[in-house]
């Protein structure tokens, strides 16, 4: 393998990367799109109290940004070393550059579909096991059984159905 060869699989690799890169910064945009929380971004914290949820939360989101900010950074320096490896290699093989760069992008593009097909399985099962379904609110008896023939209007069943220890009020609510 002579040089320029090595040079076209250096530039071959380094697409390969920047393909990559833009995947995982895919990845992480859909998991603060769809609030998700990839396995590397967990952050345990030991107590279970509201606050301490929207902490976690709030540290994996920031987590997730940190990483995404992080994966622009190597994108830039891709691009850049990109750019001077095709300016070289543009001017070493000239009027071939085209067709090769065309052989190696189709390549690229193959593997990079699978890719994201992994990519969107992944998501898929993270919002699956992430996503909680809420409980729907169970009553266990009621808390007024009418037993005499008279019908009560709305307005006389929602204090009957506050309890035997609610106050009534003695003024009017409007009252100043």
């Amino acid at each position: 393998m002579n040089a320029s060869q090595s040079s076209i699989h250096k530039f071959e690799s380094l697409k390969r990367k920047l393909y990559n890169c833009n995947a995982s910064i895919y990845f992480n945009r859909q998991c603060i799109r769809q609030n998700l929380t990839p396995a590397y971004a967990k952050i345990k914290i030991a107590n279970t109290s509201p606050a301490c949820r929207h902490t976690q939360q709030r540290a994996t989101n920031l987590r997730l940004k940190d990483e995404i900010k992080f994966l622009h950074c190597k994108k830039q320096k891709l691009n850049t070393l990109i750019y001077h490896r095709h300016l070289t290699l543009a001017n070493t093989w000239h009027n071939l550059w085209h067709h090769m760069l065309h052989m190696i992008e189709d390549r690229l593009q193959i593997e990079i579909r699978e890719k994201y097909k992994k990519l969107d399985k992944k998501l898929n099962h993270l919002s699956q096991q992430q996503t909680r379904t809420p409980h729907p609110y169970h009553k266990f008896h009621p808390r007024v059984i009418n037993t005499t023939d008279l019908n009560f209007c709305e307005l006389e069943m929602m204090p009957l159905e506050k309890g035997p220890k609610y106050n009534l009020h003695s003024k009017p609510k409007d009252w100043i």
